[in-house]
């Protein structure tokens, strides 16, 4: 008898914290969702063009002139901080569109660009 009273005792344990957990564990659920902010599609820039806007200028002047950048790693200070554009400049020798221009800060102003 005593070893049914404490499965049942176990048993009530168990929904308690079930319940307990549906009604906080999930309570963030109900909140809707930010859709992600759009990145503003610019017209092509030569890659010249590009470097000489962005080349030690602060983040701030980099994005009032293209926008927020496809992918970033601002979390990553120690590390450097990396802006991505996607299909925002052209290789003028060949015409071709690169798909992507990387931007690295270093002390808050761009010290380097990639093409790709």
């Amino acid at each position: 008898m005593g070893l049914q009273k404490e499965s049942g005792c176990i048993m009530n344990k168990l929904l308690l914290a079930f319940a307990l957990f549906g009604l906080f564990g999930l309570s963030g659920c109900d909140q809707p969702r930010q859709a992600p902010s759009p990145v503003v599609a610019h017209k092509p820039v030569s890659r010249d063009e590009f470097t000489k806007s962005v080349m030690g200028k602060p983040d701030s002047v980099v994005m009032a002139k293209f926008g927020k950048p496809y992918l970033d790693n601002d979390y990553a200070e120690q590390l450097g901080i990396l802006w991505v554009y996607k299909n925002l400049t052209f290789d003028p020798a060949t015409g071709k569109q690169d798909q992507f221009a990387t931007i690295v800060f270093e002390h808050g102003i761009v010290t380097k660009v990639v093409f790709k």
